[in-house]
């Protein structure tokens, strides 16, 4: 008798166990998406951001009235856009975290795909270009400050083999640093170890480099826009 009640137990556990996986099953998939980008509020133009990654800026969704206690965490891209094809039909609070002076922050209701701009302010909006002459590459800049209050510690020019560049290691392949806010960054790249040791990487892509100046403001670094050279 107690062999058949325990049996019976067993099969009952089955059924509940197969009857759990079923209702888990029946949860309805992420129908959804947003997408958008993170403007200057001032001059309406994109923030150029860190390179989507592990330091890039974080988008974070706040689901609202669902009783959700976790946000829904993704990066934005270095051109300032955004995007998340795998999300709830939902209203949400979309906090964008990033080297803005100001909150980046707004209110959003994701029905089907959905697009939303962000406004926030800069520490620091910065213009450069770039020339080559050989292998040696010179960046004008300057560094406009959207509040004469604060403090550039730093500014930086960096280049790079590959299409992303920011201050982690892994995304620059050399780093000069300066302190005035404007000028030029001389980059000598025929007596540079790292270009010459991955000189085959730049060879095999048509011989391009990208440059980037950053300038460390209130502890935050915030970029130009890439700039692709072609190296000879």
């Amino acid at each position: 008798m107690k062999k058949i009640f325990l049996l019976m137990m067993a099969v009952c556990s089955l059924i509940c166990f197969g009857s759990c996986i079923d209702e888990l099953d029946n949860y309805e998939a992420p129908n959804a998406g947003i997408k958008g980008t993170i403007l200057d509020a001032e001059t309406n133009q994109p923030i150029p951001l860190p390179v989507q990654g592990s330091n890039g800026a974080v988008v974070k969704l706040y689901e609202q009235n669902t009783g959700a206690t976790q946000s829904i965490d993704f990066r934005a891209k270095m051109d300032g856009t955004y995007e998340n094809s795998q999300v709830f039909n939902c209203e949400y609070k979309i906090v964008v975290e990033g080297p803005f002076a100001q909150p980046c922050e707004d209110m959003v209701t994701v029905h089907g795909q959905t697009v939303k701009d962000l406004k926030t302010i800069p520490y620091a909006r910065i213009e450069a270009n770039a020339s080559v002459s050989g292998r040696v590459v010179t960046i004008n800049y300057n560094v406009d400050l959207t509040d004469v209050s604060y403090n550039v510690s730093e500014v930086y020019g960096y280049w790079n083999f590959a299409p992303g560049v920011d201050d982690n290691g892994s995304n620059r392949a050399g780093k000069v640093t300066v302190s005035d806010t404007q000028g030029t960054i001389t980059l000598d790249l025929s007596n540079d170890a790292t270009f010459l040791d991955n000189l085959y990487k730049i060879k095999a892509n048509n011989n391009k480099i990208y440059v980037r100046v950053g300038a460390k403001t209130e502890g935050k670094i915030n970029y130009s826009t890439i700039i692709e050279l072609t190296i000879q």
